[in-house]
């Protein structure tokens, strides 16, 4: 499907190929002409693209996070390749997970040390109850692939293939590590934290780029988790009321407050920490992210609007 990639594009060649839009922008040029700007994406890396001609047509035809053909030829600005797009279509070709990998890079850490340190965790759970969901989980092959193949968010953190597995287990073993110190039961927030985001698998699916689902759309991925956990629970059998309900309220609770999207403020400890994990990852991944195509120099971002600031980027030593 994919024949030119964006880390091997070079000057004058004519690019017509498939790529994830990243963002996009019209803009008024000095002498009053309308132009656009997009921000293109595949495994490799992203790339500009401008717009000169047919701004009010070509801006209609796609979107932010679209699967997009191009039709362009690169050129070089301020000494950056980019590309002058002559025509853009949207593609709304149902795509498998297996497909996205030529558009969305892997996890840093990559894939199967993130799925190893997921065996692992799920390996130290002594509470045979909290253990039993997983070996029903670990069973539902279809459930697990797209766990380990989804991005965590379409527009905010962890935007890249196994992002969501990348960013359940970065919580998990963060909070393995401080329940000694937090006095909390480490089985809870070990299986809270893994599960927490389980209802992204069907929030987010796969037609053109990453999009929501209509279910997601329709219920959110708080509402889809609460669900799975339930299926998860009646196919394990035997599971106690008391233990099912705590795992629920984390489910429910991990945003913290409700106009974060939360029906429940965390109301137990074990929630509070889940929800602060969570919180703090999924800032810091943002704040990664955005420093890789939102540099205003070398040392600040452009300003954020989600959270609200510039970001300064420390100088290595």
């Amino acid at each position: 499907m994919k024949r030119a990639y964006i880390k091997d594009i070079v000057k004058d060649t004519l690019v017509n190929d498939f790529f994830i839009v990243v963002k996009k922008g019209i803009f008024t040029s000095k002498n009053g002409s309308r132009y656009m700007t997009a921000r293109l994406r595949d495994k490799t890396g992203t790339i500009e693209a401008r717009i000169w001609d047919r701004v009010d047509e070509l801006s209609s035809a796609f979107d932010r996070n679209d699967l997009v053909y191009v039709h362009s030829k690169a050129k070089t600005y301020q000494d950056a390749i980019q590309l002058t797009v002559t025509d853009i279509e949207k593609v709304d070709k149902e795509l498998s997970l297996e497909d996205m990998r030529e558009f969305y890079p892997e996890n840093e850490s990559g894939s199967a040390r993130a799925r190893d340190a997921f065996y692992g965790l799920i390996e130290g759970i002594n509470n045979t109850h909290v253990k039993s969901l997983f070996t029903c989980l670990t069973g539902r092959k279809d459930l697990l692939d797209r766990f380990f193949l989804v991005p965590a968010s379409v527009g905010v953190h962890h935007m890249y293939m196994g992002g969501l597995l990348e960013h359940s287990v970065t919580i998990a073993e963060m909070g393995k590590r401080i329940t000694s110190l937090t006095e909390t039961d480490t089985d809870l927030v070990v299986g809270g934290c893994l599960l927490h985001d389980i209802g992204k698998v069907d929030e987010i699916t796969v037609k053109g780029g990453f999009v929501y689902s209509d279910r997601g759309r329709l219920l959110g991925h708080i509402v889809l988790g609460v669900m799975i956990l339930d299926d998860l629970i009646r196919e394990a059998g035997q599971f106690p009321d008391d233990l099912a309900d705590v795992l629920r309220h984390i489910v429910v609770s991990h945003h913290g407050e409700q106009e974060w999207g939360s029906p429940k403020k965390p109301m137990c400890l074990e929630a509070m920490v889940v929800h602060s994990l969570d919180n703090l990852d999924a800032r810091l991944s943002g704040v990664k992210e955005y420093m890789m195509d939102g540099m205003e120099d070398e040392r600040w971002t452009q300003y954020h609007r989600l959270y609200e600031s510039r970001f300064y980027r420390i100088p290595v030593r």
